[in-house]
């Protein structure tokens, strides 16, 4: 008897599972049709850097003062400096200079530097750093770099005296002391991360950072904070550094195209961004899409700068800025609006 019950129970077990439905797979959310928005939080002091993405509508968020210098992973041997650190960031050159040239420095008798936003290659602090040797290896031009830090990395070790001895395929050899150092200190071996775009050092961690928050191919904007010379009208145009908030785009196939007051944000459909003129400047969207407003004492937006997104898997978006300020009315929340065009 109880074999039998055994056996009944066997085989309702069997046929049981025989009829069970098998599970679906999940599928992966569509992306959304329309228009979508989104707040971005660089903050009140504007501390935040987000990294984004337009097919995943995915962010990550970090702090955009986190690096010093950046070295690109490519064959391009680009080597970048981060100028919207702070208002004093800079880098004063010293072709044929060495370690032990100098031991102080007089802040305003030199030229203190920063990349152009824009990314050409010859506006570059570091543009002339090398000259190729071989396949994928370069060699340093003997140029003493002096980076200074800043006013808030105050005392000895605002000044930074800086060497780039070599890249060798991935590799790149650095040399750095602090301004009262006669020999180089620190003598360091960087190896490229392939994974991003570009590799980035911190000099006051003394140590390489991890900076953009996807990978290469993972990302499309970034809102973060840079400087550039802009002419100051109220000192006769002569240009000022400033510190600006904005938007640059992932070097890494990434490309824009402004077409503000060529059309009407609703008409503008793919047929249209497949005509449009595409660049590849980092800083494209920039930051001109906000003013200040003297009457109202705020920034406004310009919503009828509009922009077309070509990104790195070759998907057109329509996009424009609706707002930079949150629900609370603090400054330094853009609020951005975009489309797929398919």
């Amino acid at each position: 008897m109880r074999l039998k019950l055994s056996i009944l129970l066997s085989v309702f077990v069997l046929t049981f599972s025989a009829c069970e439905k098998a599970e679906k797979l999940r599928e992966l959310p569509p992306v959304p049709a329309g228009i979508q928005t989104q707040i971005f939080g660089m903050g009140e002091n504007y501390e935040n850097q987000i990294w984004f993405e337009f097919s995943t509508q995915k962010t990550e968020i970090n702090r955009h003062d986190n690096w010093d210098i950046a070295f690109s992973n490519d064959e391009r041997h680009l080597v970048l400096v981060n100028g919207g650190k702070n208002a004093n960031f800079g880098v004063a050159t010293f072709p044929g200079a060495d370690f032990n040239s100098f031991t102080t420095i007089d802040y305003k008798n030199n030229r203190w530097d920063f990349d152009n936003p824009s990314g050409e290659t010859d506006s570059l602090v570091f543009k002339n750093w090398c000259t190729k040797t071989g396949p994928g290896q370069y060699t340093g031009n003997n140029v003493l770099y002096v980076f200074d830090l800043g006013d808030d990395t105050m005392g000895l070790k605002r000044y930074i005296k800086f060497k780039l001895l070599s890249r060798d395929n991935g590799v790149y050899h650095i040399n750095w002391s602090y301004m009262q150092d006669t020999i180089p200190v620190h003598d360091e071996y960087l190896r490229a991360n392939e994974s991003n775009n570009y590799l980035y050092y911190n000099f006051s961690l003394q140590k390489e950072v991890y900076n953009e928050m996807m990978d290469k191919g993972k990302w499309d904007l970034v809102f973060t904070t840079y400087k550039q010379w802009i002419p100051d009208p109220d000192h006769g145009n002569i240009p000022y550094p400033y510190v600006l908030r904005g938007v640059q785009t992932n070097p890494n196939k990434v490309k824009v195209a402004e077409v503000s007051g060529m059309r009407n944000f609703e008409d503008i459909d793919l047929d249209f961004a497949l005509s449009a003129n595409y660049s590849n400047d980092y800083d494209e969207i920039g930051y001109d899409w906000k003013v200040w407003n003297l009457t109202a004492n705020k920034y406004t937006v310009n919503q009828n700068k509009i922009y077309i997104v070509l990104d790195s898997k070759g998907n057109y978006y329509k996009m424009k800025f609706v707002d930079f300020y949150d629900d609370q009315g603090r400054k330094g929340y853009p609020k951005m609006a975009w489309e797929l065009l398919k």
